[in-house]
This record gives C-alpha cells, structure tokens and sequence, in this order.
C-alpha cells in the first residue's frame, strides 16, 4: 500500500512554509537591489499593501547583508502569508494558514514580478531556489528519549554504542539533538535535505523537522527557466517525505479535530 497524502490536517505540525529565490553570488554587491525593492512593492502591493523594515539589519548596509531579506511585505498587519525581499534574496513565507494552492498561486504570481522589477531582466542570474517546511512537535527531552520517538513515530533510527555511557558518569538520554541527511535528485536537479533538531514552538521545548529542496547553481537557472515545474516537482517530493515520516500514529493525531 502506498503512502497516503491528504491536502489539509487539522491538527498540522507546520511552523512555516518558505519559497527562497537567490541571484547573484553571495560575496558580490546587488547594484539593483534599491530599484527591486521599490518596484517590487508597487506590483505586490494590491496583496501585501504592508510594509515593514526589518532592524537593525536595515541599519547595516545592503552591500554587507547579500542574501539577507531587509524589508518585509505583509497581507495585513502581523497577518501571513508575507513577501521579503533583501539584496539578491526574495522570499514567500507562510505559517499555520498554508494551504498548497493558495501557495502555489502566489508563488507564480510573484515570480514574474522579480524579472519585471530588475532593471535589466536578462542579466537576472538566478543562483539559488529552495522551498522548505519546517515542522515541530512540542517535546519533554528530560523525561522522554528523543531516539524512542525518531524511530517509533517519525521511522528514523539512530543509535549510540552502549559502551559510551558503560562505567561513565554520563546519562543514557540525549537532551539536544542534531541530524542532517541530504540525497541528490534526479528531477529537479538539486538535493533534497532532512534536518531534525532541538528548538521551541510556543515557547516550550520541541523536536523541530525540516524539509528542504535546493536547486544551486546551474540546477537552479535549469530550474528557473520552468520555475512552475520545478515548483510543482519540488512540492511533489517534500510532500511524498512528509507523509511518509509521520505516516501511522502522527498522522492520526495530525487528523484530530
């Protein structure tokens, strides 16, 4: 039997979700940065007509902060889904509200708009496309074995050998954790990247999941020449490894009303 995937979870794990586009390499200035933010808010601005500077990175300038977003575009005030945009970064971010459609059809309406906005549209050199979901599940690490619950609820084992802890002063119970997997890929090219660590949601302490796609580099000009395919298969696998990670009793809980 196959995984089963479901377009909405009531109970979802989702912290955000976040479409990242990159021109320009990282140790050379935008020099059309000033003219994209400008011209980029007047095409989004029916969508995110609010603005906000982001500080204190704002007070840095734009040549030290490359790939760093500085200015943010919101549907409403402190509401999502939300635009960021820095020298040679655009983003789409959105969180508890994400529906894939809804993504999906912002993410191709935005897209263009990045070409119109940069004053020479052909010299646009798109070196990096990544979508990513970061998930989280609130966990009590002092009391409760976070290798228990990779294997059993998330089907990922990781082991130590017993002799590290044989005669030592040491607890056979990890409190932090920090794994990163990542795995080439055929279509679209790039790799694909499980990373799972310790962090917080709602302020408590919490296993925290991502799932990454990235096309870098010629995989990802490739990639932006059919940026809503790459988009459409780039979804197709982060979705397939979501489900198949929580598939069984996370997934039940995920479904609960």
């Amino acid at each position: 039997m196959g995984i089963a995937y479901y377009d909405s979870l009531p109970n979802k794990p989702l912290v955000e979700a976040i479409l990242e586009i990159k021109w320009g390499q990282a140790n050379e200035p935008d020099p059309a940065y000033e003219i994209i933010v400008g011209r980029l808010y007047e095409k989004v601005r029916a969508q995110y007509p609010v603005t906000e500077k982001l500080l204190p990175i704002t007070q840095v300038p734009a040549d030290m902060t490359i790939h760093v977003v500085r200015h943010r575009f919101r549907v409403t005030a402190g509401g999502w889904p939300l635009v960021q945009v820095g020298p040679g970064v655009l983003t789409l971010n959105d969180t508890e509200g994400y529906q894939w459609e809804d993504f999906r059809r912002r993410a191709l309406e935005l897209s263009p708009k990045l070409r119109e906005s940069h004053p020479e549209p052909e010299a646009l050199d798109i070196t990096g496309i990544m979508l990513r979901y970061i998930d989280a599940l609130e966990f009590d690490f002092e009391h409760h074995d976070v290798r228990e619950f990779l294997r059993e609820k998330l089907h990922i084992g990781v082991s130590v050998p017993e002799t590290l802890f044989r005669d030592q002063p040491v607890f056979d119970r990890p409190t932090e954790a920090m794994l990163q997997l990542g795995f080439p890929i055929a279509t679209p090219t790039g790799r694909v990247q499980l990373n799972i660590s310790t962090g917080r949601k709602s302020d408590r302490p919490a296993l925290v999941w991502n799932t990454v796609l990235v096309s870098a580099g010629e995989d990802a000009r490739q990639g932006w020449s059919d940026f809503p395919a790459w988009l459409n298969s780039a979804h197709a696998i982060l979705r397939h490894w979501f489900f198949a990670l929580i598939e069984g009793e996370l997934l039940q809980e995920f479904m609960r009303e």
